[in-house]
């Protein structure tokens, strides 16, 4: 069962896909100044993110502090970014 604050999330990673990185910065700031770790589905949001501004998004995650697990492969960061799934 999803709570609000899942959905509002969930919501935000979706709609970010499409926003860039200054959207991305702007929902990773409300993560980080709520206490909220990363959605448990980033690396999709960020697949779907063209690879200058996934790049750039990943540097800021670092950053920021809310980024310290596996670090991407060069394959991931420069691979053309995916369309959502329907």
């Amino acid at each position: 069962m999803m709570t609000a604050m899942g959905a509002m999330f969930l919501t935000a990673a979706l709609t970010t896909a499409s926003g860039g990185f200054e959207e991305f910065a702007s929902d990773a700031n409300g993560w980080l100044l709520s206490g909220q770790g990363l959605p448990r589905d980033y690396r999709v949001t960020l697949m779907q993110m063209d690879s200058a501004d996934r790049i750039s998004a990943i540097a800021y995650l670092r950053r920021i502090g809310l980024m310290n697990d596996r670090p991407w492969t060069l394959d991931d960061l420069l691979r053309p970014a995916k369309e959502p799934a329907e």
